[in-house]
C-alpha cells in the first residue's frame, strides 16, 4: 500500500534566509573527506558532491543537501526565527547520487558555526493501517518527537546548506543510524533496520590499505599513521583519475623522495613526485604548489599516465619519458634504469604486502 506524509510545514528542500550570517559565529574550514563514504552499500562519490562529507574538530559532517536528503530518507527545514532544525524521517527515495562528475577536487570547504540550535527530530509512529486508498483517504501518520542530542558539536554552514555531525544521527529514539568507521576504509552509514553498518566494510581491502600505510612509513620514519593513511588515499584518488595502479604511483613516489613532500633536489625537482618546476607550470602549478602532497601526485599521476597511453601503454617507456622526457624515448636513446628501478620497487611493494600478511585470500 503506498503511503504518504502529509506535513504542510515541511518540504524536500531546506530553504534557509539571508538571514544565516546574523546566526553565524565564527568563520571556519571544512576539510574535505577523502576515504570512502559508503550509505547503505553504495559508494557516494564525495569528489562529486558540490556539497562533501567533511571533517571539522575530528568530526565527520554530511551536507544536508537534496540529494543527500533522499539517500538518506530524510527531510529538513530550518526554522532561523527559533533556531530550530526540523528533520523528517522519510522512506529512501534515492539511491545514489545523480550525476558522477568531479565537482569538488578534494577542496576544503568555508563555513560557519552555527551554534546554540535546537534539532528536532519527527518520526513516524501510530498505526498506519487504517488507511483506505479505495476511499481515497490516505491518513496522516502520528509523529514522535525527538530532540538530538549534538553533544556539543554545533551545526556548519556553507551558504544556503548545513551540515549534520553524523554520530548525531545514532540515537535510537529518532533516526537510529548505524555507523561504522575504520580510517584504513572510511565511513559506512546504515539506515536500514537489522543491517549493519560493518557489513558494508570491504575488509579485504581494508587490509591491503593498511599494508600499504605501513610500507609508507617504512620508507620515511618521520611520516605518522595519519598522514600516510591521507597519502594513501591521495594515490588512490590520483589512479583512479589517471589509469595508474597505485602501487606505481608509490613506487615512483618511494624512489623519488621517500614520500617527502618537500623534497627539493639539486636539478631543481620539487615535491613527492620530483617534478620540474617548468612541468608543473605547464599543467598550471607554482612552485609553492609543487609543495602540496595532493596537488603533486596529482600532477605525476597525470603525467605518467600520459606518457604510457603515448607509447601504447608500454610502461616502461612511459616511465622513462618521465624520468627523461619524450624526446629521448622517442629517438630510442633512453635508458630503461629507472623505469626498472620503479617497476622493481612496484614488486617489492607486493612483496612487502605478501611477507607481512596484508595481501589477504
Amino acid at each position: 500500500m503506498k503511503k504518504k506524509l502529509i506535513l504542510v510545514w515541511l518540504t524536500l528542500l531546506m530553504v534557509l534566509f539571508s538571514s544565516i550570517s546574523i546566526y553565524a559565529e565564527e568563520d571556519v574550514q571544512g576539510d574535505f573527506f577523502e576515504k570512502h563514504v559508503i550509505i547503505n552499500g553504495e559508494e557516494i562519490i564525495n569528489y562529486n558532491l558540490q556539497y562533501p562529507f567533511l571533517m571539522y574538530n575530528n568530526i565527520t559532517y554530511f551536507p544536508l543537501s537534496p540529494e543527500i536528503q533522499e539517500i538518506l530518507g530524510l527531510e529538513a527545514e530550518m526554522d532561523w526565527e527559533s533556531r530550530t532544525l526540523k528533520l523528517l524521517k522519510t522512506d529512501l527515495t534515492r539511491k545514489n547520487i545523480s550525476s558522477n562528475w568531479m565537482k569538488n577536487n578534494n577542496e576544503n570547504v568555508a563555513l560557519n558555526v552555527i551554534s546554540e540550535v535546537k534539532v528536532l527530530a519527527f518520526v513516524p509512529g501510530g498505526d498506519e493501517d487504517n488507511q483506505n486508498e479505495d476511499m481515497g483517504i490516505i491518513d496522516t501518520p502520528e509523529l514522535s518527537v525527538t530532540e538530538i542530542d549534538l553533544e556539543g558539536a554545533p551545526l556548519l554552514a556553507a551558504g544556503k546548506f548545513l551540515f549534520m555531525p553524523v554520530r548525531a544521527m545514532t540515537d535510537a529514539d529518532s533516526f537510529n543510524w548505524d555507523i561504522y568507521f575504520d580510517p584504513y576504509y572510511g565511513l559506512c552509514i546504515s539506515t536500514e533496520e537489522g543491517v549493519s553498518a560493518e557489513s558494508y566494510c570491504d575488509k579485504k581491502e581494508t587490509l591491503r590499505n593498511k599494508g600499504l600505510v605501513s610500507y609508507i612509513k617504512s620508507q620515511n620514519a618521520a611520516i605518522t599513521t595519519t598522514v600516510a593513511q591521507q597519502y594513501l588515499f591521495l594515490f588512490k584518488r590520483a589512479s583512479a583519475v589517471s589509469g595508474v595502479k597505485t602501487e606505481v604511483l608509490m613506487a615512483i613516489a618511494s624512489k623519488e623522495s621517500h614520500f617527502n613532500a618537500w623534497a627539493t633536489a639539486r636539478g631543481g625537482a620539487r615535491g613527492m613526485m620530483q617534478i620540474m618546476p617548468a612541468t608543473g607550470a605547464a599543467y598550471g602549478l607554482t612552485i609553492e604548489d609543487l609543495y602540496d602532497a595532493k596537488k603533486n601526485i596529482d600532477m605525476g599521476a597525470v603525467y605518467v599516465g600520459e606518457r604510457v597511453r603515448a607509447y601504447g601503454g608500454d610502461v616502461v617507456k612511459g616511465l622513462s619519458a618521465y624520468n627523461q622526457g619524450s624526446a629521448k624515448v622517442n629517438r630510442g636513446t633512453h635508458s630503461t634504469v629507472y623505469a626498472d628501478r620503479v617497476l622493481a620497487e612496484y614488486n617489492r611493494i607486493g612483496n612487502y604486502l605478501t611477507v607481512n600478511g596484508f595481501a589477504g585470500q
